[in-house]
């Protein structure tokens, strides 16, 4: 390989992917409970849901989930301990469904990873069954929309653009991506 082939692959430290990648590994590290799934396993799933039942729920803020999330996941807020509803809602939906399975995620993995959390520490203390497969998404709607994955804002239109969450963690989403809102 030429010097210039392997100075063109090698990756800037102030890139999304490498940013990403350490965001990843320092969330999974936080969070040793909580299982991830990649955005490329998600997409797997959501192509054949004769195989396994998706429920994907968006942990941002309303104004965040306006502007772009994952079609048909549905947004519940992080900072919401009672977990009684919203198990109730999955139990509603993946009844009966094959390999249920919960989906988390929000701008980069944090606040994901806390509902992901919270759930599990709900159904292992409630002792309900059947217990859903219960995930993070790895770098979350960022690293979604920067695989150019689909996305639909609140009106249910297509669109690339995703809410930076703040101009520091906005660094982790492709600037293409970043939507243009006032902080």
């Amino acid at each position: 390989m030429s010097s210039s082939n392997s100075s063109a692959s090698v990756e800037d430290e102030s890139s999304p992917g490498f940013l990403m990648r350490s965001t990843i590994k320092s969330m999974s590290l936080k969070f040793s409970s909580v299982k991830n799934v990649s955005t490329g396993q998600l997409w797997s799933w959501l192509k054949t849901p004769q195989e396994r039942q998706v429920f994907i729920l968006d942990t941002r803020p309303v104004e965040e989930y306006n502007i772009s999330h994952i079609e048909n996941a549905v947004r519940v807020s992080h900072e919401d301990s009672d977990m009684n509803s919203l198990v109730q809602t999955l139990e509603q939906s993946l009844a009966g469904k094959p390999n249920p399975t919960v989906v988390c995620y929000c701008s980069v993995g944090y606040r994901s990873s806390v509902v992901a959390q919270n759930l599990q520490k709900f159904y292992k203390d409630s002792g309900k069954t059947p217990v859903p497969e219960i995930y993070n998404l790895a770098g979350s709607l960022f690293q979604w929309a920067n695989e150019e994955r689909p996305m639909v804002d609140s009106n249910g239109r297509q669109t690339h653009f995703a809410h930076p969450y703040t101009s520091f963690w906005g660094k982790l989403l492709h600037a293409q991506h970043r939507a243009n809102v006032s902080s």
